[in-house]
């Protein structure tokens, strides 16, 4: 018997066996186990990506019973993620997930402890559950656990990721839009459920009755386009990450903390610094819906503190740096400085830091006391290191800094070259580790409940 390894929400792990089974146990309610084969975009190729009982292989992807096999190997590039989906049996109707029937689901590569997610339990009339996925990071593979549950069935999640579903609802369309009017006769079966469950087989709005609040991106699409066309495919990217963690709809603030020692000179002269505000800038905009990101410029003190803003992105670092001296390195100055700009924002209000920079601090003993005190805070630290790894072998120990009320850092090494990373895979390391701390201040109290 293999060892296991328990994940939370939000977490992830490599995967290094040519072979990944994921095997889903139900928490006894009747299940249908389903894959999605999905693009770097979050969305199927063709509508035969969804991999069902209908469809029971594509691609290295085959589906047995409640059990998905992937080859790794035989995924085509351009397939990005797995996404494992469990929804109640349709046979069932009225049947949605409970606490004490929520899915749970294993993980195995045959060469490591097996992984097993036990997402929290669905009591929203959730019919629907997106339990894991398999995502390509570079060459590797790794897997993450996501526990997002959905009101509306498989028809409205394969929806959202591009599947044709236009045959699917068509036969009971007839008697779930008439039902929810009067009430009489779903309302019994279970109060929160039929008053969603109709909607999604209704056939003009099956991909917005989902979850309209919570799907949408702070900033719509089109404003976007109005506003900042070249930030279009970043803002995209984004999102699609967002997506495949679980996280889409959700609201955040979201702070740029950008290095200004004389080290740094290089990548701002390159263009580096600039490419990679505008790629945080396109995050903001699924976040928060102010269209601006507040930005400290810090050395050895604080540098300046000032903002980006969509309409005005293009050239803005070379803006700000003008007349700016580069000295030193101390983290402890911008770790403060964000801290207080983030109490003018309601209490409770969650937010990512994303703190860039391409050396260990000066000042590594104010930098753990500021980032102690820090973990009482709402604030989520994404620590992104530009450069030689070895030159930054202070980030990647915050991991294990003790003393915290929870673990608020994460880090990621973007190399020399920070440019050269997809996009996808740039946001997928941004918010790595951002779900898991979301969880567990929100159940510590340091966020606030949406």
């Amino acid at each position: 018997m293999p060892d296991t390894r328990s994940l939370a929400k939000g977490a992830n792990a490599p995967l290094t066996g040519p072979e990944v089974t994921v095997t889903v146990t139900s928490g006894g309610v009747a299940v249908d186990v389903s894959a999605l084969l999905v693009d770097e975009r979050g969305k199927v190729r063709t509508d035969q990506d969804l991999v069902f009982f209908n469809n029971p292989h594509r691609d290295g992807v085959r589906l047995d019973g409640a059990r998905i096999t992937a080859r790794l190997a035989e995924l085509p590039t351009e397939v990005a993620a797995v996404v494992v989906v469990a929804s109640v049996d349709v046979e069932l109707p009225g049947t949605t997930f409970r606490p004490e029937t929520t899915p749970s689901v294993r993980i195995g590569d045959g060469t490591a402890a097996e992984l097993e997610f036990v997402p929290p339990g669905m009591a929203d009339g959730e019919t629907i559950l997106v339990l894991a996925e398999l995502y390509r990071r570079g060459t590797l593979w790794k897997a993450r656990a996501v526990g997002q549950g959905y009101a509306g069935g498989l028809a409205a999640l394969a929806t959202d990721y591009g599947v044709s579903v236009e045959d699917e609802p068509a036969p009971a369309a007839p008697e779930p839009a008439v039902a929810p009017t009067p009430t009489p006769t779903p309302a019994p079966a279970v109060a929160p459920a039929p008053a969603v469950l109709p909607a999604p087989a209704v056939t003009p709005a099956p991909s917005v009755a989902h979850t309209p609040a919570l799907a949408a991106p702070a900033i719509s699409l089109e404003k976007v386009a109005a506003v900042a066309p070249a930030l279009l495919t970043k803002y995209q990217s984004a999102g699609a990450s967002l997506q495949r963690l679980g996280l889409a709809g959700q609201r955040a603030a979201v702070y740029l903390v950008l290095d200004y020692s004389g080290s740094m000179g290089r990548f701002y002269d390159r263009g580096d610094v600039q490419v990679f505000a505008e790629q945080v800038l396109g995050l903001a905009a699924n976040l928060d819906d102010d269209g601006t990101v507040p930005l400290v410029l810090f050395s050895h003190t604080i540098a300046k503190t000032t903002e980006l803003e969509l309409a005005t992105h293009q050239g803005r670092i070379n803006e700000v740096r003008e007349g700016v001296f580069m000295g030193g390195t101390n983290y402890a100055p911008a770790i403060k400085a964000v801290t207080k700009l983030h109490e003018r924002r309601a209490p409770g209000t969650p937010a990512l830091v994303v703190f860039q920079t391409d050396g260990d601090p000066s000042d590594g003993g104010a930098t753990r006391r500021a980032l102690k005190s820090a973990s009482k805070q709402p604030l989520f630290w994404k620590f992104v290191g530009f450069g030689r790894r070895e030159q930054l072998g202070f980030l990647a120990g915050l991991d294990d800094l003790d003393g915290r009320k929870v673990d608020n850092a994460d880090f990621f090494a973007a190399g020399d070259d920070p440019r050269s990373w997809q996009e996808d895979a740039l946001y997928d390391a941004l918010l790595e580790e951002y779900p898991r701390w979301l969880t567990e201040a929100t159940a510590l109290g340091i966020v606030r409940r949406a």
